[in-house]
């Protein structure tokens, strides 16, 4: 079935592994996106993330953002067999002719800086979607990983989400907190996303999806890609992930004492705290992930959840979902848990390629 599928994944961070790796996608290693796994696992498409530590932030986000940029795009396209694309017309003509397409996004609102301009100038750079948020606020949002600052958007969040609708950029509100996703869903005029999020329904974190938000994104003919970190799929894995950032705090703070104004070495142990976060943790297995395809589903209709998996940016995955080759495995999952061929279609792809289609000008 996989090939005839258009197989489309809305959110991975391959493009921060790439830049710390050379031949990344040429090798065989233990990365989630190589192109040996795309082959084998029939991923037509996949929008790729510029995820940028937000210790960054304020005035050094934009230049970490252009490096990942240029990283990738030097290393991608020199395979002779990748396009970037910036509209569904594009992408339609890249996989009619067998080549895998590739969207950007940038993941985290504070690599523009608090300026109207330099998203007008990520746009102009072939970016089409932005994550208003990451784990901590932003100067003009609020993330769910943070306690509130500024009551959702402030008048510059909204000033940026009306000028995300006129550039036909799209909104990503995956990491944003309730009431900046309220506030969203009031300013925008487009549809907005949930590139990588779960539902709180059967996780009940932060970081999820409430019901009632689950309705109002598909109300609004959004889309809501589910994610396959097991600490957003079972509760009592999110507790553990917490313990184990708890025993490592301190080894984390010695790390980085005395140069907290490094965001280069702050953004290196972080990286290596997170490879630590998953250490004795329980495992799930690709069910765990259909549980919140499902329970989205039945929540805001069929047509709005698809995949997020968050591939090459999560520490672990479920054991039988451990990489793109492994997508027929969630094909013959979601067909065993009674899905027909059109509604596997939707969720492996379509309905995000339908999503994007309202964003062509």
């Amino acid at each position: 079935m996989k090939k005839q599928m258009l197989i489309f994944d809305s959110h991975c961070d391959t493009a921060n592994v790439l830049f710390n790796q050379s031949s990344y996608f040429v090798k065989k290693n233990e990365n989630h996106l190589t192109l040996d796994k795309i082959k084998k696992g029939g991923l037509k498409a996949q929008i790729f993330a510029l995820y940028v530590n937000p210790c960054y932030a304020t005035y050094r986000s934009i230049k970490k953002a252009l490096l990942l940029y240029h990283s990738l795009e030097n290393n991608i396209n020199t395979l002779g067999n990748t396009v970037k694309v910036t509209s569904i017309k594009e992408m339609e003509s890249a996989v009619k002719n067998n080549k895998f397409a590739y969207w950007l996004s940038l993941e985290g609102g504070h690599i523009i800086e608090n300026s109207i301009e330099m998203l007008e100038f990520f746009y102009n750079l072939g970016i089409r979607f932005m994550t208003l948020t990451h784990t901590k606020n932003t100067d003009w949002a609020d993330s769910s990983g943070s306690e509130p600052k500024h009551n959702g958007l402030t008048n510059l969040g909204r000033k940026i989400i009306t000028k995300m609708n006129e550039l036909g950029m799209v909104v990503d509100i995956s990491h944003s907190s309730d009431k900046t996703v309220e506030d969203v869903l009031e300013v925008s005029s487009m549809p907005v996303m949930a590139s990588h999020s779960c539902a709180q329904a059967i996780c009940n974190i932060p970081r999820n999806l409430s019901d009632d938000l689950i309705v109002k994104i598909a109300d609004r003919k959004g889309y809501i890609g589910v994610n396959f970190f097991p600490g957003f799929l079972k509760k009592k894995i999110y507790e553990q992930v917490i313990l184990n950032i708890e025993k490592n705090k301190e080894w984390f703070n010695k790390k980085i004492e005395g140069k907290e104004d490094d965001p280069d070495l702050i953004n290196k142990f972080e990286m290596e705290l997170y490879t630590k976060i998953i250490n004795g943790n329980d495992k799930v297995d690709l069910n765990a992930v259909i549980d919140h395809i499902t329970h989205i589903a039945e929540v805001g209709g069929i047509n709005y959840v698809g995949i997020g998996s968050d591939f090459d940016g999560i520490p672990s995955t479920p054991n039988d979902l451990t990489d793109v080759s492994c997508y027929p495995n969630l094909i013959n999952g979601l067909s065993n848990r009674g899905y027909n061929s059109v509604e596997i279609q939707k969720i492996m792809g379509l309905n995000l390629f339908n999503f994007l289609k309202k964003f062509d000008k």
